[in-house]
């Protein structure tokens, strides 16, 4: 019903984020985001993000400030165009 949300840490580990750096996945950015996987509730609150280094194992305080990565669920055949290169991208039809 709701296509759209956030990536949690499973997808970003089998991705490649693995438990050590790794910049060479696709879902490497350079910068931390969050996931949708909860790590611990209590006085302090945390949540499971992708560091910098491109480690999917990591924890940050609710209240700290970072990105997120949004995950599209498409139905099968949805990607009718393109390659999915930077001068071809798929387009979603």
């Amino acid at each position: 019903k709701y296509p759209i949300g956030l990536i949690n840490t499973d997808e970003a580990y089998i991705a490649g984020g693995g438990s050590s750096s790794n910049n060479k996945y696709y879902l490497y950015t350079g910068n931390s985001y969050w996931t949708m996987s909860p790590d611990s509730y209590g006085y302090t609150s945390t949540v499971r993000d992708v560091y910098s280094s491109g480690r999917a194992n990591d924890t940050y305080n609710v209240d700290n400030s970072i990105g997120v990565r949004p995950v599209l669920n498409l139905q099968s055949g949805s990607l009718k165009l393109g390659s999915g290169t930077w001068d071809d991208p798929w387009r979603v039809e």
